[in-house]
């Protein structure tokens, strides 16, 4: 396996925000995530898991970090049961299981990979649909050692694991689905009406998604409408017109815009508001 230096990550994210990273390495097998885990401790730096650079900023700067990347995609059916490399992208195993009439058309429209979906349990609003509904188990190497952990033992919650708050590096490995079986007929239209909903209803430029956790039952988007936000601008960065949850790199947008627009917005929403995307510093520790 390769350490590359100096690499530039912003290319990586959908922001297209961020310097360099101090080093970089795709892992493809188990041996490959000890030694990553290995080399961080032995330099001393964090450990940073990127998926496919879909709810990631990064520091304009160099952050002093190792970011690995995992490549590990196999899928295996057996009948409901379906075994996933966490690397894999989530809309193509979509699609890949609806042409085997199993239906995972309620994560349609989510980006990214699968780990990165099931460490940040994505899904649908508070109230929808989340990928740990379909989890079986969950393969990762955390506190040093491999662990295999029942859906329970990932202490899942809306947009949140057991995972995102380790002391400990941990990289997602593997994990068992259980999947509905369907009409193929049937999953293919509902994959199209979730699509169709999500190109009219969301930003698809340079977007990290989702900024902000929902408040109880109220969508973020909701709460940035009435503080009359909706549009604003710093730098090249924009709340989004067609839905003020998301941040739009509109031209050449800094980490420190992005930054500052998040800051905006917590201050003038009198509600706690959760920062969901993840803003990493040049010191590798997350801003918020």
């Amino acid at each position: 396996m390769i350490f590359r230096e100096h690499f530039p990550i912003g290319p990586k994210t959908t922001m297209r925000i961020g310097g360099t990273v101090r080093y970089y390495a795709e892992l493809k097998t188990r041996e490959d995530c000890q030694e990553a885990v290995v080399f961080a401790a032995e330099k001393n730096i964090p450990l940073i898991p990127l998926g496919s650079g879909s709810n990631m900023i990064f520091a304009d700067g160099e952050v002093n970090a190792l970011v690995v990347q995992l490549r590990h995609d196999t899928v295996v059916i057996d009948g409901n049961s379906v075994t996933v490399g966490c690397g894999k992208n989530l809309p193509m195993l979509i699609n890949e299981l609806a042409a085997k009439d199993l239906d995972l058309s309620a994560l349609t429209g989510i980006p990214g990979t699968v780990g990165g979906a099931l460490f940040g349990n994505a899904g649908q609003g508070p109230k929808g649909v989340w990928i740990d509904s379909f989890v079986h188990s969950v393969t990762a190497f955390m506190d040093g050692a491999w662990h295999m952990m029942d859906r329970e033992n990932c202490t899942f919650s809306y947009r949140e694991s057991k995972f995102k708050h380790s002391d400990t590096p941990v990289i997602l490995f593997e994990t068992t689905f259980i999947i509905p079986s369907g009409d193929p007929v049937t999953i293919k239209q509902s994959i199209e009406d979730l699509l169709k909903k999500r190109i009219d209803t969301q930003p698809h430029v340079r977007t990290a998604g989702s900024c902000f956790k929902a408040v109880g039952d109220v969508p973020a988007w909701k709460l940035i409408d009435a503080a009359n936000l909706r549009g604003t601008k710093i730098g090249d960065i924009e709340i989004a017109q067609k839905h003020a949850n998301f941040l739009l790199n509109t031209g050449k947008a800094t980490y420190a815009d992005a930054k500052k627009i998040v800051e905006l917005v917590k201050e003038k929403i009198t509600e706690p508001l959760d920062v969901e995307m993840r803003f990493v510093e040049e010191n590798g520790s997350l801003a918020f």
